[in-house]
């Protein structure tokens, strides 16, 4: 069993293993209706649906009786629980150990958490639209437009030491939540200084639209070249996937959702008008996050760069999609070494073609390979 030392962050891993339909459809017959799934009310006598519960949001509703929540609501409904008791009792089913709480209210310190990413996220994105700087050149480079900019609220971390330390504080925001945002870092004199510099900065946002971290991309010729977040009680890079609070509209509605590698891929894709785009975190595809996109579509491309690392990720990402129930097809574009650059070249439609004629299927893909 996984265990989670900050109960806020626990929950965040039961709702992330927790698909709301499994739960409720142990209890209530669910037949599909459109993007939703419809039944009768456990919660009242009913003769006509109006439960409604929706896979993509994760919530139930009743337009009956006027229930509603997430899978812990309906949980302590059901069983007659308050919050923790629910909680324990789903912790206990998908295998999350939970520990005693430690002083104040985990909800709240989340909710601050968000808020501090998000004067983070303003203050990188004006910072941005400053006149003219080194990560709106290498932007505008990538061919990007004003729009695309302002879609994804990528923005700028100049290079000097302190710019957003000093920002933040001055908002009255402690050392100690930036250091754990990752926001900034410790000298061993006991001074600060800002994480990300010299980087064009691209926020991360999950699903219910909360900016739970930042990747910042090098300008300079200094390493990483990319560099994330690290894991806080907002951010599990495991249970997210990057732009998926942007995608998850065109992902249900093209029944299909196509996985790159980068930032960079889903942007560009994304501005090119393939917008049921998404892409893991710097990090190998996890089953979190093949379980959280199985509630927009069961259906797969992966897209990942044609060079041995990407075909190896490709063989390991169809193994955890299948084991979720997806459907997986793999496409290497051939003209250009990655979905940013063949679209840039060749335009979109070349990219759907692709998608649509030259991608194998996950057994002749593995046969292949």
């Amino acid at each position: 069993m996984a265990g989670y030392s900050n109960f806020s962050e626990a929950i965040e891993e039961i709702k992330s293993r927790a698909n709301i339909v499994d739960v409720i459809g142990k209890d209530v017959q669910l037949k599909r209706a459109g993007s939703n799934f419809k039944g009768l009310c456990p919660f009242h006598g009913e003769k006509t649906p109006s439960f409604i519960v929706s896979e993509q949001k994760q919530i139930f509703t009743c337009f009956g009786c006027g229930a509603s929540g997430d899978v812990i609501k309906y949980v302590q409904l059901r069983e007659s629980l308050d919050f923790s008791e629910a909680v324990a009792k789903l912790a206990g089913i998908y295998g999350v150990e939970l520990r005693e709480r430690s002083g104040g209210s985990g909800s709240e310190e989340r909710k601050l958490l968000c808020e501090i990413n998000r004067e983070a996220a303003i203050f990188f994105y004006k910072a941005l639209r400053k006149g003219d700087n080194p990560a709106l050149s290498y932007l505008r480079r990538r061919g990007l437009s004003n729009d695309t900019l302002k879609t994804f609220g990528l923005g700028y971390a100049d290079e000097r030491r302190n710019s957003l330390y000093s920002y933040l504080k001055a908002k009255g925001y402690e050392e100690d939540k930036l250091l754990m945002l990752g926001l900034i870092n410790k000298r061993d004199d006991g001074s600060f200084y800002d994480k990300f510099r010299d980087r064009a900065m691209f926020p991360i946002i999950n699903t219910q639209g909360h900016i739970i971290g930042f990747g910042g991309r090098a300008l300079g010729d200094f390493e990483p070249k990319y560099l994330n977040s690290p894991e806080s009680p907002v951010f599990l890079k495991k249970n997210n996937l990057y732009a998926l609070n942007l995608s998850k509209s065109a992902i249900g509605k093209e029944d299909r959702a196509v996985l790159v590698e980068g930032y960079m891929d889903v942007i560009a894709l994304y501005q090119a008008g393939i917008q049921n785009v998404s892409a893991s975190l710097g990090t190998a595809l996890t089953e979190n996050q093949a379980r959280l996109l199985s509630r927009y579509t069961k259906n797969v491309t992966l897209s990942y760069d044609a060079d041995s690392a990407g075909r190896s990720a490709a063989l390991r990402g169809i193994d955890i999609l299948e084991r979720e129930g997806l459907r997986v097809r793999v496409l290497h574009v051939t003209d250009g070494k990655d979905p940013d650059e063949f679209v840039k070249k060749n335009g979109s439609e070349a990219f759907k073609a692709l998608l649509r004629d030259e991608s194998l299927s996950s057994a002749d893909y593995r046969l292949e390979h």
